[in-house]
C-alpha cells in the first residue's frame, strides 16, 4: 500500500512539473492591431510587464514562491535497541511465567527490535512523503503564479490594442 501511495505521489509531482515546464516555456505572442511601431510595441510590453507583475504578484524573470518548508521532526530515538530492550524485559517476564526466562527474553528482544525498525522505517516514509508534498505545492504555486501573470499581461496588451495568444 505505501509503495503504491509513494508511486502515486511521485507521478503527481512529475505531472505538475511537466505542466509547469510547459506553461513556463510557453511564449506569449502579441500582434499589433492598430499598426503600432516596434518601438511602441516594446514600450507597451515593458509597461504591461510591470503592471502584470504588480497585479499578479508574480515576476516570471524572478519566480519565487512564499511557502514555508515542512517542519523537520526528529527521528524516533533508539528504535532498534530501545525496542529490543523493552521486548526483552517483557519476554523475560512472560518466559519466567512459562518457566524459561532466557528464551522469553531472547524472543522478546527480537520482536521488540523488529517493531523498533518498523517504527523508524515508517518515520522515514512519512518524512519522504512530506518532502514530496512540499515539492508538489511549490510547483503548483509557481504554475499558478505564472498563469496569473500571463492573464494580467494579456489583459494589459489587449487593452493597448494588441491581439494576444
Amino acid at each position: 500500500m505505501t509503495t503504491w501511495l509513494r508511486s502515486l505521489t511521485l507521478l503527481s509531482a512529475c505531472a505538475v512539473s511537466l505542466a509547469f515546464a510547459a506553461s513556463a516555456s510557453a511564449q506569449t505572442y502579441v500582434y499589433p492591431q492598430r499598426g503600432q511601431s516596434p518601438q511602441q510595441q516594446e514600450f507597451d510590453r515593458g509597461q504591461c510587464y510591470s503592471w502584470a507583475v504588480q497585479q499578479s504578484g508574480f515576476d516570471p524573470a524572478n519566480p519565487r514562491v512564499a511557502t514555508a518548508p515542512p517542519p523537520m521532526q526528529s527521528a524516533p530515538q533508539g528504535g532498534l535497541f530501545r525496542g529490543a530492550a523493552g521486548g526483552a524485559a517483557l519476554g523475560a517476564v512472560g518466559g519466567a511465567i512459562g518457566g524459561n526466562a532466557g528464551e522469553g527474553a531472547a524472543i522478546g528482544a527480537g520482536v521488540g527490535a523488529l517493531f523498533g525498525l518498523m517504527r523508524r522505517a515508517e518515520w522515514h516514509e512519512q518524512q519522504e512523503q512530506q518532502q514530496q508534498n512540499y515539492a508538489s505545492q511549490q510547483q503548483w504555486a509557481l504554475s499558478q503564479g505564472h498563469a496569473n501573470y500571463n492573464r494580467a499581461f494579456g489583459t494589459c496588451m489587449a487593452g493597448r490594442g494588441y491581439t494576444v495568444s
